[in-house]
């Protein structure tokens, strides 16, 4: 992507969050800046994000509690997710489509085509399975698909409290495990856990098989898929390239070029983009961006997950350095995303460099 592109990306998104803007904050919880930070001498810029002064407004997401352990691991998960697994694990030969090559740059058109090994044959096909197994994070399908999900969850609480037969309660739950096993950060949180559980107790192939089907839910969420180098406009100081990398579930973000209050190298910000909920912090995932039907139709996607961070700030000479409450949205299936320092009520767009640039 080029700087002009990437301007205009940042002009665009940034008058889509001022007050008159068609971004619909609730139930968007209003961010808050903390009272324990020192407060920096930093230079404001163009990026600045203003958050409105709407009222809060939670939705109750129903957290569904998954008991792993036992004899059987395998008994404990939905037959739903254990069938995913299963056709991941079916010789490649069974598969029904064979993938096709995604198109490419404008800039990579004239590169002789990429020989058809074995290998990549296998990884494609695997790849289009997973696609066509999970629904794709970001997307409207996966909005839909959360929904859905949500109606499903409520439905069967009213069905249990209004005493409804088991027989019919339980066909209610059969059509949420199956809903359920299309998400796939609720399957990459589900493996994830029987894998733990797995490993534990000494079963080494059942954990490899659930640490899997867990990375391939996890190819399906753009959160997750951030890797390598962005370019955004940092206020006064102009465009600077950031490098993305992961420890476990926490993106980290390096400044590849630096400034004189946060120098080359430095992290720039980090965000936890496990889709876990932590009881023993109290940590409850974001409730994300609801966009307007004009802004929809623009970004592709109806709503922009975000992901608690914390983002690092310095006076001139790296002077005071600290690190502060962020957010970090991501854009559709992660063509882009930003970063926001809440307290000094900045935020940065970052796209991809363009080829000149890398």
């Amino acid at each position: 992507m080029t700087i002009s592109k990437t301007l205009l990306l940042a002009s665009l998104l940034w008058i889509a969050i001022l007050p008159s803007s068609p971004f619909t904050l609730s139930p968007i919880a209003q961010v808050r800046s903390s009272s324990s930070t020192t407060h920096l001498n930093a230079a404001s810029s163009d990026d600045n994000y203003r958050s409105s002064s709407t009222s809060q407004q939670q939705q109750k997401q129903t957290q569904e509690q998954t008991t792993l352990g036992g004899d059987d691991i395998k008994n404990d998960l939905p037959t739903e997710i254990s069938n995913n697994i299963h056709q991941h694990t079916t010789n490649d030969n069974d598969a029904t489509s064979s993938p096709s090559d995604t198109l490419r740059s404008s800039e990579f058109t004239n590169l002789e085509p990429l020989l058809q090994t074995p290998t990549r044959t296998s990884r494609l096909t695997s790849e289009a399975r997973t696609s066509s197994i999970y629904t794709p994070a970001g997307t409207d399908a996966f909005w839909s698909l959360r929904d859905e999900i949500t109606q499903l969850e409520q439905d069967v609480t009213a069905a249990k409290s209004a005493g409804i037969s088991a027989e019919g309660t339980n066909a209610v739950e059969a059509m949420l495990r199956r809903a359920q096993a299309k998400d796939p950060e609720h399957v990459y949180r589900v493996t994830t856990g029987a894998a733990e559980v797995a490993e534990r107790m000494g079963r080494e192939e059942e954990g490899k098989r659930y640490r899997e089907e867990s990375e391939r839910a996890k190819r399906m969420l753009p959160q997750f898929n951030l890797e390598g180098l962005w370019v955004g406009k940092y206020g006064n100081h102009g465009f600077e390239m950031i490098n993305v990398t992961y420890s476990g579930d926490k993106l980290i973000a390096y400044k590849v070029t630096g400034d004189k209050n946060i120098p080359r190298g430095q992290v720039t910000f980090t965000a936890d983009v496990s889709p876990k909920f932590d009881e023993i912090k109290r940590i409850k995932k974001l409730d994300p961006i609801v966009l307007s039907e004009a802004s929809a139709k623009k970004w592709g996607t109806k709503r922009l997950p975000r992901f608690p961070g914390e983002g690092h700030a310095a006076e001139p000479g790296f002077a005071n350095s600290q690190f502060m409450e962020g957010q970090l949205v991501v854009i559709g299936g992660g063509d882009y995303f930003s970063f926001a320092w809440i307290p000094l009520e900045h935020q940065i767009f970052f796209g991809r460099p363009s080829p000149e640039l890398t």
